[in-house]
C-alpha cells in the first residue's frame, strides 16, 4: 500500500496530506505501508504507481463544502483543471495526471483520493483548525479503504 500526500505546507491547508503523513508516522498506523510526500508535483506519481497495489492520495481540494469537510472520489471523479475560480496550486493537477497515467496504461486499478475542503490556500505555514481536526478522520477513510481493499484481494 501507498499513502500519498500532495500539496505544499506552505499554503496552508495545501499541508493536509503532509500532516496525514506525519500522524501516519507518529502513531505507527498502516505498517509496511509506503509513505510519500509528492509535494506539488503530480505528475511524479505516474512513475509511483504499481499496478496490484492499493494507492491512496491525500489532497485539498476545492469541493464547495464546509472547511474541513472530507471526500473520498476514484480517480474518474476528480475533475479537470480548474476548482472555482482558482487553477490547481499544482502544474499538473492529479486529474491531468490521471488521464496520462491512463492513456500510458500506468494508472493503477486500485487507487483512491481523499479530498479535504481547504479553509486558506494562502502563504501560511500550517492547518487552519478545521482542516487539522479533519486529519483523523482521513486516517479513518483510509484505514477503511485498506480493510475494504484486504477483503476483495486477500493476501495483498
Amino acid at each position: 500500500m501507498k499513502i500519498i500526500a500532495v500539496g505544499n505546507p506552505l499554503y496552508g491547508d495545501d499541508g493536509v496530506g503532509a500532516a496525514v503523513l506525519e500522524r501516519v508516522r507518529a502513531t505507527g498506523a498502516f505498517p509496511g505501508a509506503e509513505l510519500i510526500d509528492a509535494g506539488v508535483d503530480a505528475l511524479s506519481l505516474i512513475d509511483r504507481f504499481e499496478d496490484g497495489e492499493l494507492h491512496v492520495i491525500v489532497d485539498a481540494a476545492r469541493m464547495g463544502l464546509e472547511p474541513g469537510r472530507v471526500a473520498r472520489f476514484a480517480p474518474g471523479e476528480v475533475s479537470l483543471g480548474i476548482a472555482g475560480d482558482r487553477l490547481s496550486l499544482h502544474g499538473f493537477g492529479l486529474a491531468e495526471t490521471f488521464a496520462l497515467a491512463e492513456r500510458i496504461d500506468r494508472l493503477p486499478r486500485r487507487l483512491v483520493v481523499v479530498g479535504v475542503e481547504p479553509q486558506s490556500l494562502e502563504i501560511d505555514r500550517g492547518l487552519s483548525d478545521a482542516v487539522a481536526s479533519a486529519v483523523p478522520e482521513v486516517l479513518e477513510i483510509i484505514k477503511a479503504e485498506v480493510h475494504s481493499d484486504e477483503a476483495d484481494h486477500p493476501g495483498h
